[in-house]
């Protein structure tokens, strides 16, 4: 969400992506990137290419927020099923670790050592057939299975943007709202609740609430 105050008519989003940095500051990341589906076109140079048993397809970086913004460099195509990060759009399954980051080929361990790096996520952007890419984060903090359903919210959020990116962005704004509370089960506030994972304060996320007219679930109803 690139607003929080109250306006007669939103901007489109010219490209969803650029929502990236915004979208995960909540989830303390130290890298977030997302990759999209794509056709094998880097194979005869691609850093991975051993690993790929598919050269018709691949992940392409399309997005990168955080310590760069560049989308160069070895992980800029990922075959599909190779390591954590391709088994996740392969398998559209969420995938989270929360030590042995090393061992996951995802990056340098002395990068992982120098910027602190406690815990890996990614979550599969649905598509109708198929997953359609990935969202994925490295943060400075361990992220809780609540973090990952959140993830997973934005992840959502992400893929009906790209699918329609002439949407206005209070309808992306207020998907994104009820997606997240639907994944923290009502919750605003609190480590888990869906304030933190949206970047907001309870209060002005109460306000956006209002503005679009969600009303809030609850919490009575949503716990098993």
């Amino acid at each position: 969400m690139t607003s929080r105050t109250a306006t007669p008519t939103l901007p489109l989003v010219p490209n969803p992506l650029e929502l990236l940095p915004q979208l995960t500051a909540a989830f303390d990341p130290i890298l977030s990137r997302v990759w999209l589906m794509g056709p094998g076109d880097l194979c005869s140079t691609c850093a991975l290419r051993e690993e790929c048993v598919n050269r018709t397809r691949c992940l392409h970086l399309k997005a990168s927020a955080g310590l760069t913004t560049r989308l160069d460099g070895p992980f800029q195509r990922f075959p599909l099923g190779a390591r954590a990060m391709g088994d996740v759009v392969a398998r559209s399954a969420a995938f989270v670790a929360r030590e042995d980051l090393a061992s996951l080929g995802l990056a340098e361990p002395a990068w992982l050592r120098v910027h602190g790096a406690r815990s890996f996520a990614a979550v599969p952007l649905p598509g109708e057939r198929e997953a359609r890419g990935a969202l994925a984060l490295f943060s400075r903090r361990t992220l809780s299975d609540e973090d990952v359903r959140g993830l997973s919210a934005i992840a959502s959020l992400l893929a009906l943007a790209l699918t329609d990116d002439r949407r206005p962005l209070r309808e992306i704004e207020r998907e994104a709202i009820e997606r997240t509370l639907a994944a923290t089960r009502g919750r605003v506030s609190g480590p888990s609740g869906a304030a933190r994972i949206l970047g907001l304060k309870p209060t002005t996320l109460h306000s956006r609430m209002a503005k679009l007219g969600i009303r809030r679930l609850s919490p009575s109803r949503t716990t098993p």
